[in-house]
Order: C-alpha cells, then sequence, then structure tokens
C-alpha cells in the first residue's frame, strides 16, 4: 500500500543544496495552475525508507522520469526489474508541471535550420518522431484509462509580423521538397482573409494549422506513476540526489538527503538540473526562467468563447505566445518574454521558480484574450494563476538521449528545450530498450540528431543568447 507523505520538505530540499543554486531545485516554487487541486499523490512515499539496493535508479519525477518507468515495465519480457524513482521535491513540480499542457509538434518553424545544419533526411526524422507522439501519447493514456483531459485537436499558429509570415511561408516550401518528410500533409496553410476569420485573429495574414493535443501534464503524470507502482515501483519525493558515485565493483552509490542507494544502473531524467549531478553537462544543458499563466473569463452569466485550436502566435522565430483552451472555457498561455529577456540574470541560468518575472506581467495577461481574438473583446477576464517555471535549455536546440560517454549503465534524456511534450514520451520508450536488451543508442527509433555521442557532446556550442533574441535586442540597446 503507497505511504503518501503530507508534509512539506521543500525547506529541506533548500538546506541540502544552497551549496549549488545555480543548479538544484530551490523549496517553496510558485504555485501554477497544474497543482490547483489538492492531491496528496504528488508527496507519495511508497515505503517510509529508502531502499538499501535496487537496479535501477530514475532520478526526476516528472514526465520524462514516469515515461521510463512505464516503458520499462511495458517492455520487459520477463520479471521487470527493480526500479526507484526519486523525486527533489514533489511529483511533477518541475518543468512538467509548469508548462503549457500543449501536446504540439511545432517542427515547421525549425525546419530550415535543421535542413541546413542535418540534410533532409535527418530533418525530417525529427518531425516524424514529433508527429508520432500524438498516436502514441494518446494510445498509452487510453489503454491505462488516465483522466488528464486529454483532447486531440489542431493547433493554429498565426503569424503576425512580415518577418513571421516569411519565415513560416519558406520553410513550408522547403518542407514540400523533402522526400523524407511525413507531416506535410497534416499542415494546411490559410492566407489573407481565410487566414484571420479561421484562426479568430485579426492581425495574421497567414495561418497554419496541424494535428496537436492538449491535456493536463501533472494527471498524466501520476497516471504513468500508478501503472509503475502497481508494477512494482518504489517512488520517494522530497528525496534530494546529491551525487552519483562510482563504485569498484561497477555498481553506483546514489547519495540523497535521505540515505545512500547501491544500484546497477542510473538514469538521469533531469532536465535543467542535470549539470548539478553530471558536469559534462555544464553548458550543454542550460537552465532557463519561464512564465505562464491561467486566465479565465469572470462573465457568470454565458460560457466563455471556445477556441477549438490550440494556438502559437508568432512575432518571430523567438518571440511567440502559446496557448491551450481547458474544456471548462479557459485558457493557458505562456510566454511574456518582452518582460524578462532584456535582463539576462532573471532568466539565463536560473533555477529560482519560486518567484515571478518583474514588471507587470500579469496585467498583460489581463488583457491578453482580448487583444488577440475577435470573439474575447467584449469578455471581462481574471489572470487567476501566474507561475514560473525552469526548462532545460540545449545550447543546440535537440534533447540529450543516450547512455553517457565513459560512463558505463549511466542514462540521460534531457534538454528539451522548452518543447518535450512531443518529444519524450518515445524518447523514454528508447532508453528502456537501451536498459533491457543492452543496445546502443544507434539501434533505437529515436533521431539521430537526438543521440548522445562524445562527438556531439564535445562540439556542441552554447548559441542560447544568440537564438532568444537576447544579443539581438542588446546590439539595438547600443545603437
Amino acid at each position: 500500500m503507497p505511504i503518501s507523505c503530507s508534509r512539506n520538505l521543500g525547506a529541506q530540499t533548500r538546506e541540502m543544496t544552497d551549496h549549488s543554486p545555480n543548479y538544484f531545485p530551490v523549496a517553496n516554487p510558485t504555485l501554477p495552475y497544474w497543482h490547483s487541486e489538492e492531491d496528496q499523490f504528488r508527496n507519495i512515499r511508497t515505503t517510509p525508507d529508502l531502499p538499501l539496493e535496487t537496479d535501477i535508479v530514475i532520478i526526476g519525477g516528472g514526465y520524462a522520469g514516469a515515461a521510463t518507468g512505464y516503458w520499462l515495465y511495458k517492455q520487459s519480457e520477463e520479471v521487470p526489474p527493480n526500479i526507484l524513482l526519486l523525486e527533489a521535491r514533489y511529483i511533477g513540480s518541475g518543468a512538467t508541471g509548469r508548462n503549457g499542457g500543449h501536446l504540439k509538434p511545432d517542427y515547421y518553424r525549425e525546419y530550415l535550420k535543421f535542413e541546413r545544419d542535418m540534410g533532409m533526411e535527418d530533418a525530417a526524422s525529427i518531425g516524424n518522431f514529433e508527429h508520432d507522439h500524438l498516436g502514441a501519447l494518446k494510445g498509452a493514456i487510453e489503454e491505462l484509462n488516465i483522466d488528464c483531459d486529454f483532447v486531440l485537436t489542431r493547433a493554429c499558429n498565426v503569424h503576425l509580423t512580415k518577418k513571421a509570415v516569411d519565415g513560416c511561408l519558406k520553410a513550408i516550401a522547403a518542407l514540400k521538397k523533402n522526400p523524407y518528410s511525413k507531416v506535410l500533409d497534416d499542415i494546411q496553410v490559410q492566407q489573407g482573409r481565410n487566414a484571420q476569420i479561421t484562426s479568430i485573429c485579426e492581425a495574421s495574414p497567414v495561418s497554419l494549422t496541424f494535428t496537436a493535443g492538449h491535456l493536463w501534464p501533472y494527471k498524466m503524470v501520476k497516471g504513468f506513476l500508478k501503472f509503475c507502482i502497481s508494477n512494482g515501483m518504489n517512488v520517494q519525493t522530497y528525496t534530494t540526489v546529491l551525487s552519483v558515485d562510482e563504485q569498484e565493483s561497477g555498481y553506483y552509490m546514489v547519495r540523497t538527503n535521505r540515505g545512500s542507494i547501491k544500484c546497477k544502473k542510473v538514469v538521469y531524467a533531469t532536465n535543467a538540473y542535470t549539470a548539478a549531478l553530471c558536469p559534462e553537462f555544464e553548458d550543454k544543458i542550460v537552465p532557463v526562467k519561464g512564465t505562464c499563466s491561467h486566465i479565465k473569463s469572470t462573465n457568470r452569466y454565458k460560457p466563455a468563447p471556445y477556441l477549438s485550436n490550440t494556438y502559437g502566435i508568432c512575432r518571430d522565430f523567438s518571440n511567440h505566445e502559446y496557448l491551450i483552451n481547458r474544456p471548462d472555457g479557459s485558457v493557458i498561455v505562456g510566454g511574456a518574454k518582452p518582460f524578462y529577456l532584456h535582463n539576462k540574470e532573471e532568466w539565463y541560468k536560473n533555477v529560482d521558480d519560486s518567484t515571478l518575472f518583474k514588471g507587470n506581467v500579469k496585467e498583460w495577461y489581463q488583457s491578453f484574450m482580448q487583444e488577440n481574438f475577435y470573439t474575447w473583446k467584449n469578455e471581462e477576464t481574471e489572470v487567476d494563476y501566474l507561475w514560473t517555471g525552469i526548462l532545460g535549455y540545449s545550447v543546440d536546440a535537440l534533447p540529450w538521449i543516450g547512455e553517457i560517454p565513459d560512463s558505463p549503465n549511466k542514462f540521460i534524456l534531457a534538454g528539451f528545450h522548452g518543447h518535450g511534450m512531443p518529444r519524450i514520451f518515445l524518447s523514454a520508450k528508447a532508453i528502456a530498450h537501451m536498459i533491457l536488451q543492452k543496445v546502443p543508442v544507434q539501434q533505437t527509433s529515436i533521431p539521430k540528431p537526438f543521440m548522445l555521442t562524445k562527438e556531439r557532446l564535445s562540439k556542441a556550442k552554447n548559441t542560447i543568447l544568440e537564438d532568444t533574441g537576447y544579443n539581438a535586442l542588446r546590439r539595438e540597446q547600443k545603437l
């Protein structure tokens, strides 16, 4: 019988990790909408104490950790391994419980860069992989009967500037010439008045739609972990991993604030916090702070205008908002980059999700729907939840999946660059396949550009400040 640990041990997390404030989770994070419902499962400890030994330790209680556990049990042909999952705070307290709830294969926006850097086949593999997540995740949620408000729908990206419009049309034109791509048939482009009407956004001269989904991310993770626990997983929250030390026997000793565990294999599902435990990822996976909100109509006499699509509001490549509509008519909106981009210390290499950004972000979100969608113009709205979260930005914008070089039996899936929802589930399947079948990452089905190799690790250069638009903004300020 699982034991629920209801006491708040967040302060212990801060006390144990203040020696490295740039990398470890902080205590008392802001409250996101996805944790607005009282739920003791998020504090779960399936046993009162840590085991002394186990087969596999998964570090991280978010989407990546839960999905890895799911696939380890699903793909085990014989007796499954003993698995221990450790979470420094509560389940889904990191990026998973702070994102926009958007299962969106938003691939075309980066396609030109991918084709230039990788060639047609590898560039296409990324889009195909993201698109495959829609059916794979939908099937798993339905199989386990997970109540997480999953909706399969269409995403609508609206493009508000000439730069955004030109980039969209050039990417689609290039995609049409790629014989390896499976996603083009799913994309529909509308222009002019048709775009403005179908997108419900009068400012958009070009809109583009494609299949996507949205869900309640914490509840999805909870569903996966319940399945794992029923198969024998031990889950321990408020357990901060402080180090992973190799033993002469070839085993690893995982040292935590509550004791040490001996294990054969370690999986780092640590995203933005990876460099705290894996110094080789210093300046390869960088913590970046972002913000998100929940907006609802305050009109008690009629329902809010429902948006049938999810949205991306694209001003240029690095400046956009993302939006999903909830089944109750409320919306989740994230972005607001103009409020913090100019101040690098506020967001770059910052893991403090216990504070909000400076500036009146809440007031800006208060009128966001009215300013962007004509069906919302006369609505009165309220921002009842505003929170921050820490994204794991990868310096080459791609996740790191595989076995860590020169560290046998240490595996990683991290650095999802704020785009983990359509990349994590099948990446976790690949990690489980590597562990159970003892095969290298090259024998899995993940895109080649995602694979962790010694060469990629040594060659990857940090372009985050350029890609986010920070460097361009600094150049403008000096003119």
